[in-house]
This record gives C-alpha cells, structure tokens and sequence, in this order.
C-alpha cells in the first residue's frame, strides 16, 4: 500500500540512497516497536547522523506536486536524457536507442520516451517544469549554503558573509567558507554529498508522481494481497469507508475480480480510510473480511507566527506565539530559528521563550511546523526578525534653556539624543521630578514655570533605547524668576459723586515695579475699553446708557499677568433730553464797581433745575479758569493786566449743555505806585 499525496520520509531516503531498503524495513520494524519518529530511529541504530536527517526533512515538504519539486531540484542545466539517466529511470544505453529513434522519426525526445513506456505524460511535464526552472536565482533548501545552515555546521550569519565575501573574491562558496575558517572541508564534502542524494530524491519524486492529478484535493492508495489457497475462489471485492475501522463497511465495494491488487482514486486527503478484502467464488458467496488495514488522513495542518511580527526587531527574551489549526487535531508545534528547531509545545496557547541575549545582532528567520497524529505536517511562512541586543546606552545633552540663566514664564526645555540603534524615547526633569516625556525628535518639552515657587532649579534629561538602556544629560541649573507684584492703579477723573453726561474722559494712573501692559476701564464691572498706553484714558460716552448711577473702575495689568484695581467712583449719569433751561449764574464777589490789585478771589455761584456741572470765569469776555465743584472761584492775578477797567462774568453749565450768564460785575484795576487812598 502506497501514498503519493505526500510522500513518505523513509522512502526519500530511498529514492536519495541515504539508505537500502533493507535497512529502511529494519528502522521500520523498530519504529513499530518504539512509536520514535522515523529519524529519530535511524539516528539510534547508526544509520544516520542527525544533521542527515535535517536536509531529507527539509525537501520533504516540497514533494507534494510536480511544481514545487521541479523547483526545489533544479540547479546547473541538465538536459532530459541525463536527468534520467541521473535518476536511475533509464540506462546510458536506453538513452542512446532512444536518442536514435528520435533522430529516425523527428519526433521529439520527450515524445520518443513516452510512445518507448519510459515515462507518463505527467512525468514529462514534471521534468519539463524542472528544466525550464534550471539555473534560476531562487534560493531554496538544496542550496549548498541553506544545506549548511539547516544541518547546523554553520550560522545564518556567516552564510551572509560567506556569500558577500564571495561576491568579492568570485570563488567557490565552499572555499570561502573554508578560507573564511566558517567550516571545514570535510564539512563542505559531506555537504555536498547530501546535496546529491537530496537531487535523486526529489528527481524520484518527480517520476513516480505519474499518476496523481495537478491539485492536491484527492489521493490514490495502491493495495495488494495474497491470492486465495481456496480454488473455489473466481474473484475478490475491496471495500473501504472514510474514518471507521467498524464492519460491515459501508457503501458498494470495489469488484477486481481475479486479481491481487487494487487501486483506489480519488480520496479526500482530509479523511482517514479503512480498507478489507473478501474473497468469493462463482456462486457469488463471500468470505470474511481480511485484515483491516487503516490510511491516516493525509491534510496536514496549518500554522502561522503570530509573533512577532515580520521585520521587526527584538532584544532579549521574547515570547514567540504561534496559530495552528487541523482538521482533525494538534499534535504539536515545533519553533525554529534559521532552520534549526529550538523548542516543541503539545499545547495552546503555543509559546517558545526565545532568549536572544546570546545570539550575535542581525537577521533570523522564524518558523513553525505543526503536526497532527496522523503525521502529517504543515509549515508556516518564515516571518523575519532583527535581533538587536543592544547594550549601549544612548546619548543625550540638553541644548536649552543655557547653565546658570534667570527665566521665566513659559520656557522650552530642548535636548539632542543619539544611540547606536535608535532613541525609542527622551524624558525632562526637574530636580529629578518627571515633567514630561517625547518619542519623537526633535526632543522638547515646554516648561510653565509660573507653576512652581520662584527659586534655583536642576534640569536634566534621559534618552531610552528599545533594549532600555538610558544615557543621562548633563545637569542645567537655572533661576526661575517670575514677577508676582501687581501694579498700583488710580482713577484720577471722574470724580467720584459727579453728575456727567455726554461724552466722558475716563483717565487713570498706573505703576508697576516691572512695566504696566495695559490699563482696562470698567462700568457696574463690565468692561468698557482698554487702553495701551500713557496716559491711561478712555472716551466714555454716557448718551449710551440710561441716566442713573454707575460705578466706575480701573484695572492695571503686568507683563506676568499680575493685576491691579483702582478705587471705585460713583457717578450720576444725567442725559435727559427735556432739559433746556439753563442755568442761573452770579458773581459773588468782587463787589460791583470796585477797585482791586494784587491777587484777588472771583467767586460765583448758580442753581439750576437738575445740576451744575462746572463754571467758568470770563474777563472782557476772555475765558480765565473756570471750577467744577461748588463753591466755585478763580484766583485772578490783577497784576499781569495793566491798571484800568475791567468787566467780569461768569458762566454756568448743566449736564445737558445749558448755559446760564452772569450779569457784569464792573472793576478797576489799580496796582501803580502813588495811587489814592
């Protein structure tokens, strides 16, 4: 009984001369005996070495089609009739009549093979798909390096520098890594005969796959038996059934009548099936069935890395996951690194801890292989990692804010990081305090230092790396200095308990031990308008709102932020439109038709129906002062006039811009020397 869907282990080391076949029934027989994996069985009776078995299980997972094996052989062009010959499928002699009767007919040699019984036509499609993938750049396990790296006498890594070295040199691979003191050469030769026996197999391969279709989704198991002692028997029945060993077998069996085998088609890889045999004679009478005999389903399962991810890059220890899945069931997972298994886990969550802290930095190829009971095995896809054991730490220096500067407000706080790998992050200090962190360049952190107490403080920096090493800045030292005094602001106009209307000036004085920014004017606390600038005023023009009594601010702001308020004034706002009688005015004193000198008081008074809001004091009709608050007076310096007649008035004026005149008051000025008394 045979399977080609996926062929066989001990049969590779057939078809490759590894081995006989006697020694390959003797493993097996012990393997029955242990339940050891074929290899593992080999090993132990000294058949084989160890790194022997890895290169016939690399290739095995290429043999399930003709394609992926024609890929996996081909190497330097050979042409069909050698690839036989190689092959063991025909003799040098066969070749040659062969080669002859091509010339005769013309046909071509492939076709003079297949019309000879030589090969099938799938076979010739097999070895056609291997020649035109000759000489090709793809690398594959057949490769003498990859062979090498998998049977464990050298490491990923110097495979990469053998093969740059050899760009250089333009030798043989096997030289340089001699020259290079990678291998020996007697590592190179037994490497290189592993290499042959690998081409036979999979050349073997190819040549017995004759009967299978292109897709994988069926299976033929050939069967064989012992004829009946029994003359009576004319004929013999197969029976078979999917996942069951139970009899009587279901479904019609297979009548081959006299013959002593079988072949069944079309199978469904993913099931296991049983087989049996009964005899029967003419008159259609069977016997039992004969010994059941069990195929494991053939559909290996399927896994996947899921961590870490592909082009990644890790340090350390690392927890390599992996999925897999079966239609029947997991057995095992199995973790590799460049080829070499490194760890098997029977159960999910599938883990291996990988520790990486040893292995020099560069690029590994991660895999899994995941079995189920039946032996089948599938592979994942290699998923590629940098290992980057890095131990030195990062460098790191703060740029700002300078060593021994006063600062304040908000200040940036710059640093320049550099590491042989990479700065995965930089975090700020202040006086070992964390103030805050940044991934990414260029590294800055904005500090408000109007938070803390004014005072002298220590900055520094750390920059970390993905393996988590960390460099530490130097230490800045700085002043922090922020102004906390608020300006001294009065309001110098109006005056508080006035009666104002129409268009008013707010104005107002303001100091500050740093600089004043700004002065606000507020109205009952709502904000009027600002001014930037001495002196501080501002046009309040009171016709926009209703007559009553408002209080009246100022607020005085620093460049810090630091505020300060005036007093308040009350104040009547009097707008009414109705009023239109004007004030009554009088002079008070000096007396009418008086002679004065010197200094002399000019006083008047007024009334009016809602308020006087100033007076003014007028000489020949020359305005000379005039007084806002009652008693209302001018002081008049009669000196800066000459001696003679004066006429004196005064005005009056209310918040609706009512005027009211005096009468005149008549006055002579007599300051000369030797006047009368």
């Amino acid at each position: 009984m045979r399977s080609f869907f996926r062929r066989a282990l001990g049969q590779i080391l057939v078809d490759g001369k590894f081995l006989s076949k006697r020694t390959l029934s003797r493993a097996l027989e012990e393997q029955d005996k242990t339940h050891e994996l074929l290899g593992a069985v080999l090993v132990r009776m000294g058949v084989l070495r160890p790194s022997d078995v890895s290169a016939p299980l690399l290739i095995q997972e290429h043999l399930s089609n003709i394609e992926d094996a024609a890929k996996l052989a081909a190497g330097q062009r050979q042409l069909l009739g050698a690839l036989l010959v190689q092959s063991g499928k025909i003799t040098a002699r066969q070749l040659d009549e062969a080669i002859a009767e091509q010339q005769r007919s013309g046909d071509k040699l492939g076709e003079v093979f297949i019309r000879l019984g030589i090969l099938t036509q799938m076979q010739l499609k097999g070895l056609l798909e291997l020649q035109h993938n000759q000489e090709s750049p793809a690398s594959n396990p057949l490769r003498l390096g990859e062979l090498l790296v998998a049977t464990g006498q050298i490491t990923r890594e110097q495979l990469e520098r053998a093969l740059s070295r050899q760009k250089q040199t333009g030798g043989k691979l096997g030289e340089v890594l001699v020259s290079e003191g990678f291998a020996h050469k007697q590592q190179i030769n037994h490497a290189v005969r592993l290499q042959k026996l690998c081409v036979n197999s999979v050349l073997a391969a190819i040549l017995s796959m004759g009967a299978l279709t292109a897709t994988a989704s069926a299976s033929t198991v050939s069967l064989q038996w012992d004829a009946s002692p029994d003359t009576a028997v004319t004929g013999y029945k197969v029976y078979y059934q999917p996942d069951s060993t139970a009899t009587p077998f279901q479904g019609a069996p297979m009548d081959v009548q006299n013959v002593t085998a079988a072949t069944v088609n079309n199978l469904d890889p993913s099931h296991s099936y049983s087989f049996a045999v009964t005899a029967y004679d003419a008159t259609g009478a069977e016997s039992t069935y004969s010994n059941v005999v069990t195929v494991p389903e053939m559909q290996p399962p399927t896994t996947a890395v899921t961590y870490p991810a592909n082009a990644a890059t890790v340090a350390g220890v690392v927890s390599v996951t992996a999925d897999a899945t079966d239609n029947v069931g997991v057995t095992k997972v199995e973790f590799y690194v460049n080829g070499a298994l490194k760890a098997t886990d029977t159960g999910t969550p599938y883990v291996f801890s990988w520790d990486t802290t040893a292995l020099t930095p560069g690029t590994y190829t991660l895999t899994t292989k995941a079995y189920d009971a039946a032996g089948n095995v599938g592979q994942s896809q290699s998923v590629t990692v940098t290992v980057a054991n890095d131990l030195q730490a990062p460098t790191v220096s703060l740029t700002s804010p300078g060593n021994n500067i006063t600062v304040n407000g908000t200040v940036s706080i710059a640093a320049n990081a550099t590491d042989n790998v990479g700065v995965s992050r930089v975090e700020f200090y202040l006086n070992n305090a964390l103030l805050g962190a940044t991934n990414m360049a260029p590294y800055a952190y904005s500090w408000n230092t109007q938070s803390i107490a004014n005072g002298v403080y220590n900055v520094t920096a750390k920059a970390y790396d993905s393996a988590g090493n960390v460099g530490l800045s130097q230490v800045v030292t700085v002043n922090v200095s922020n102004d906390v005094t608020a300006p001294v602001v009065t309001l110098t106009s109006p005056a508080g308990g006035s009666t104002v209307s129409g268009t008013v000036s707010l104005t107002a004085s303001a100091t500050d031990n740093v600089g004043v920014s700004k002065v606000e004017f507020y109205q009952n606390n709502a904000l009027i308008g600002t001014s930037s600038t001495a002196p501080y005023s501002l046009s309040w023009n009171t016709a926009l709102v209703a007559n009553g009594t408002y209080t009246i601010t100022a607020k005085a702001y620093d460049a810090a932020g630091n505020v300060g308020a005036s007093q308040s004034a009350s104040v009547t706002v009097s707008n009414a439109a109705s009023d239109t009688i004007a004030p009554s005015a009088w002079l008070t004193s000096p007396a009418n038709n008086s002679i004065v000198s010197g200094t002399v008081t000019i006083s008047g008074g007024g009334k009016d129906n809602v308020g006087i809001t100033r007076m003014e004091f007028y000489q020949n009709g020359k305005l000379m002062g005039s007084d806002s608050t009652a008693p209302y007076s001018y002081s008049w310096n009669t000196t800066a006039y000459p001696d003679g007649s004066y006429i004196l008035t005064a005005k009056a004026y209310d918040a609706a811009g009512n005027v009211g005149q005096s009468a005149n008051t008549y006055v002579t000025v007599q300051n000369a020397k030797g006047k009368k008394k």
